[in-house]
């Protein structure tokens, strides 16, 4: 239990902006239990966000929904927007794979990066602000950080950042650790909520699996994109099929 409770601060501390605990940085021998605790990271936050959107349901209801998907995306502080836009550029771009790698570290942002970058988070806030049943939202925000784990453990990592280390330490069992969790947290939620986590495992899976055969492998950034796009993609699907999936 000591390591899960550790690994869930370290990954509090490294998914959110939001001041809790101490630990700060990846423990060795803790970080694959961190990365079992970040669909527990996306519970809490989405839980945070029904709450606020139940406490402040005023109007004009529209601005407080957006007032609300600000607050969220800095309660994460945009950690996933970060790593989407910087890997734009790279996935856009036609090149050999060393150029592309070169684009990956470069900290600039180019023409694609911004254009689809913003249309990228046009397209979650008119999503989010459509949402009506927000407790969906939980599912989507424990679901997409929670599915990044099975390319983390899958792929190759080809950069020499912090996640190295967890993905070193990280098991298949720790993968279904992690799974039990969200579907006892996610079922009394969503009835439907282990099918959603089937898909939206399917879909890190898929995207990882383009990423790697592009780039040689994933890092730090990709991971960010595959939360981003993944969150994107459920709550779209509960924006369009909710009411058959209810």
């Amino acid at each position: 239990m000591k390591k899960f409770f550790i690994g869930f601060a370290i990954a509090w501390n490294m998914l959110t902006n939001i001041p809790l605990f101490r630990i700060y940085t990846f423990k060795e021998g803790y970080n694959a239990y961190a990365c079992v605790n970040y669909g527990v990271v996306g519970f809490v936050l989405g839980l945070i966000v029904y709450l606020l959107c139940k406490i402040a349901c005023i109007e004009p209801y529209i601005l407080v929904k957006v007032l609300i998907f600000s607050f969220y995306t800095f309660s994460y502080g945009a950690l996933h927007l970060d790593g989407l836009f910087d890997s734009l550029d790279a996935i856009f771009l036609k090149a050999p794979k060393e150029k592309l790698l070169s684009i990956l570290k470069d900290p600039h942002l180019g023409s694609f990066s911004v254009i689809f970058g913003t249309l990228f988070i046009i397209t979650k806030l008119s999503a989010f602000i459509y949402l009506k049943h927000m407790s969906l939202f939980i599912v989507a925000a424990s679901a997409s950080r929670f599915s990044v784990i099975f390319p983390m453990r899958f792929f190759p990592y080809i950069s020499s950042g912090m996640a190295q280390n967890a993905k070193n330490e990280l098991k298949n069992h720790h993968l279904i650790i992690a799974s039990i969790i969200m579907v006892v947290f996610l079922s009394p939620i969503y009835r439907f909520s282990i099918l959603i986590l089937i898909f939206s495992v399917c879909c890190s899976l898929f995207i990882g699996n383009l990423l790697t055969k592009k780039f040689g492998g994933l890092n730090g950034d990709f991971y960010g994109l595959l939360i981003e796009t993944n969150e994107l993609l459920l709550i779209l699907v509960f924006v369009f099929l909710g009411k058959y999936l209810s």
